[in-house]
């Protein structure tokens, strides 16, 4: 017999939403740090940047089974200035928080999609990388476990 058609959701999809709703909810102080701040796959081909801005990208990994996976990411926040960075690393250090509140065993579904993140492999330090514009860019990775579904 052969094994059922599984596939992966969209990663970036989900992890898109889930932080716009999360951030969303934050108490204060952690509000005003993130007021203002959009979350998407890319960043801006053209036009202006907004002022704060996490861009969130799927890198791909192995299958670990035939329902599970790894995923790595990077998690690239824009904000503040080269000169002060400090508003990037602030957003940074709520994103990086905000990671580990992702996994749901249950697979409960955030906004209509099914959430496959089961758990937060690794993460790694957010370091500032250099940046054309004047802004700071701060970028870290991590590894997500992910479940696929039946089709």
């Amino acid at each position: 017999m052969a094994d059922p058609l599984v596939a992966h959701d969209d990663l970036e999809v989900f992890l898109t939403t889930w932080y716009r709703g999360w951030l969303a909810s934050l108490p204060e102080p952690h509000a005003a740090i993130v007021a203002g701040l959009e979350v998407d796959r890319v960043e801006p081909a053209t036009g202006a940047f907004p002022a704060k801005l996490l861009v969130i990208r799927d890198d791909g990994g192995p299958s670990t089974s035939l329902l599970t996976a790894e995923r790595s990411i990077g998690l690239t926040v824009l904000a503040g200035t080269k000169a002060d960075p400090n508003p990037a690393k602030a957003i940074m250090r709520i994103v990086l928080a905000g990671l580990t509140q992702i996994p749901d065993t249950d697979q409960a579904l955030v906004e209509g999609l099914r959430n496959p993140v089961a758990a937060v492999l690794q993460t790694f330090g957010a370091e500032q990388v250099d940046e054309a514009q004047d802004r700071a860019r701060i970028y870290a990775p991590a590894t997500l476990g992910v479940t696929a579904i039946a089709l």
